[in-house]
């Protein structure tokens, strides 16, 4: 039996905040981004709900931007991947591409071999500055050849850039 897949992380930032509480200055995590405010509200969290987390320090902050960006820019640009969250887009990505997958090949006697692909994390604990940026070139190279073969690397982070930073309506 198969678990449920977890949600993706969503980046807080220690803040000193009011508290509405007490009145006086106090520590508080806040959503980083509008992507994590969204995630939150997409989560269906409410004021004064208590919640269990495990504190661990991000990616580069540039990498997740671009990461968000480009499953943003695919899921409104390309029809396969329509209607899905920026996260959704990219792990699909991942497996379509086969770019930081773990597969397992297993063979089924009288029909063949089964390829699985899964999806591996692109969190700073699972994955090195490097390895992430063999991602990035690997997804984009993929996009390119599939998708957009006009484009370079270049613009399309340019592109993924633009998107991040762009307002969810």
């Amino acid at each position: 039996m198969s678990s449920a897949p977890k949600p993706p992380p969503v980046e807080l930032i220690l803040r000193v905040m009011n508290d509405p509480a007490t009145g006086k200055p106090t520590a508080a995590f806040v959503a980083a981004s509008d992507a994590d405010r969204s995630m939150l509200r997409e989560r269906d969290l409410r004021l004064n709900t208590r919640v269990m987390a495990h504190i661990t320090l991000p990616r580069n902050s540039r990498f997740n931007r671009l990461v968000h960006g480009l499953g943003k820019l695919l899921g409104q640009h390309l029809d396969r991947f329509t209607g899905q969250n920026s996260h959704d887009v990219i792990k699909g990505l991942q497996v379509e591409s086969g770019v930081c997958c773990t597969r397992k090949e297993i063979d089924i006697p009288g029909l063949g071999q089964l390829v699985l692909k899964e999806a591996q994390s692109l969190s700073y604990q699972s994955m090195g500055e490097d390895r992430f940026k063999a991602f990035w070139s690997g997804v984009c190279a993929y996009v390119i050849e599939h998708d957009w073969p006009t484009l370079t690397e270049e613009r399309l982070t340019e592109m993924a850039e633009i998107d991040a930073f762009k307002e969810q309506v």
